[in-house]
């Protein structure tokens, strides 16, 4: 049975939606963190609290909630960064035909089929001119060490 590999060009680009979609959900959360430090004085002006006990409750609250907003920031700032990696990959493509197919197809995700009708090639053409993309991007990440070339299939 033949053993079937994604090319690690294709697999690399495919990263960016779902990092996109990543980095959404971690800015959502954050926004949640941020609010819950600032409803937290609320929610403890409403139990009446009386003891000193109340604002050392309060602090840990507070800063439990920045805390977990630094952390996610942090992983934000990561997803942020990949994605700021592939789009220098797709920039290191020399034919600006060949960056348009990448950007359409990864990041925005359309077909290859509506991109063809878009830039006015025959589908022939657009898949050879996807390959040749594709392999651009291939060498981009092996000159700068994230996969070797005996590695792809």
């Amino acid at each position: 049975m033949i053993e079937h590999r994604t090319n690690p060009a294709k697999a690399y680009l495919m990263r960016y939606r779902g990092l996109k979609a990543k980095c959404a959900a971690l800015e959502r959360a954050i926004r949640a963190a941020y609010e819950d430090a600032t409803n937290t004085t609320v929610a403890l002006k409403e139990v009446c609290v009386q003891t000193s006990g109340g604002g050392e409750m309060m602090a840990n609250a507070i800063t439990s909630a920045v805390d977990a907003a630094a952390l996610l920031g942090e992983k934000r700032r990561e997803c942020q960064t990949v994605m700021q990696e592939i789009m220098t990959a797709i920039d290191s493509v020399p034919d600006e035909v060949q960056q348009t197919i990448l950007i359409e197809h990864y990041i925005h995700g359309r077909t290859l089929a509506d991109i063809q009708t878009e830039i006015c090639y025959e589908k022939r053409n657009t898949i050879i001119i996807h390959g040749r993309a594709l392999w651009a991007v291939w060498q981009w990440m092996e000159k700068n060490g994230l996969c070797e070339m005996e590695d792809a299939v």
